[in-house]
């Protein structure tokens, strides 16, 4: 049940029901130097960025090499982008009443591995060749693991204003790129799943092979 607070109530009490029984719970913080309740001049922004430091601290003195991959992984997972691509790019001809001969995959320029509650989504950017042999750079969200058209959540070629988005552009804005890929461009009109919430990928995922584990 939902915390309530009743008008004669200070706002740092939170009223719950436990057990059957209305129960009252001081939100204010304590410490073991002073145990009286006060509350915190912290925000939640405050707290999130302190978090983010303390895990980037703290993952900076594991020894990451365990942790990259092979070269035949590194094939591996970029043979399965590659098909992975072509699937997403099938969908947006089809979509669009498009020839699948009038666009052509070129290659991947950027890629993110966004995990959320144990879902995985991967954002690219990546580019692609028209009948004209123009190039265009397209966004595409697949699931991480993907085996049909029914894995591709978004796949559509950027505009010249997707890169230079607003700061005020919430539809744009991806929490799982917005550390690890922040030169990763989506679309401004959003349509992405994945990236609306903070998460943790491994930095071996990454396509800098220089840059840190990161919690983004």
């Amino acid at each position: 049940m939902s915390g309530t607070t009743t008008p004669t109530t200070p706002s740092y009490f939170v009223e719950r029901m436990v057990g059957g029984e209305l129960c009252r719970f001081d939100t204010r913080l304590e410490t073991w130097h002073d145990p009286t309740p006060r509350e915190s001049e912290l925000t939640i922004k405050d707290l999130r960025e302190a978090f983010i430091k303390a895990v980037r601290r703290s993952l900076s003195l594991v020894d990451r090499s365990t942790y990259r991959p092979s070269e035949e992984q590194l094939r591996k997972r970029q043979e399965h982008d590659r098909k992975s691509l072509m699937v997403a790019l099938g969908v947006h001809t089809k979509q669009n009443n498009l020839k699948p001969t009038e666009l052509e995959f070129v290659e991947v320029k950027r890629r993110n591995l966004i995990d959320e509650s144990g879902i995985g989504y991967l954002h690219f950017n990546f580019l692609v060749k028209g009948l004209d042999d123009k190039h265009i750079m397209f966004f595409a969200e697949v699931h991480h693991d993907l085996e049909d058209e029914n894995d591709v959540y978004a796949c559509m070629p950027l505009r010249e204003d997707d890169f230079k988005p607003s700061e005020g552009n919430d539809q744009a804005l991806c929490k799982g790129c917005q550390y690890r890929a922040e030169d990763l461009v989506h679309p401004s009109c959003g349509g992405f799943l994945g990236g609306h919430k903070y998460g943790f990928v491994p930095h071996w995922d990454s396509d800098d092979e220089e840059r840190d584990d990161e919690f983004c």
